[in-house]
């Protein structure tokens, strides 16, 4: 919890929590049967580049003055962390 983040942060950490459970569940099905190690590593990447983005940018906001972080910070984090929700549900959704 943050008194520097708000809500709608804290929600759209919740979308980030569901569709990285939904991708996890997805990778575990898929493992078993066709996901090449090439496309596995892929996906590890970006999910690591997606991740360090969204931290990165949560304690750029937690430690920031207060009005950069109301005009860029917040704009930033909100980003960082619909990139990798979306990133996440695209990759649980594949079918």
């Amino acid at each position: 919890m943050s008194d520097k983040v708000g809500g709608l942060h804290l929600r759209r950490v919740g979308e980030l929590l569901v569709a990285r459970e939904e991708m996890n569940s997805w990778l575990y099905e898929t493992g078993k049967r066709e996901l090449s190690s090439d496309g596995f590593i892929q996906i590890t990447e970006r999910v690591l580049d997606l991740e360090d983005a969204y931290v990165r940018a949560w304690r750029e906001c937690e430690f920031g003055e207060r009005q950069w972080r109301r005009t860029v910070g917040l704009a930033r984090l909100d980003l960082a962390l619909k990139e990798a929700t979306e990133y996440f549900r695209e990759v649980g959704h594949v079918v």
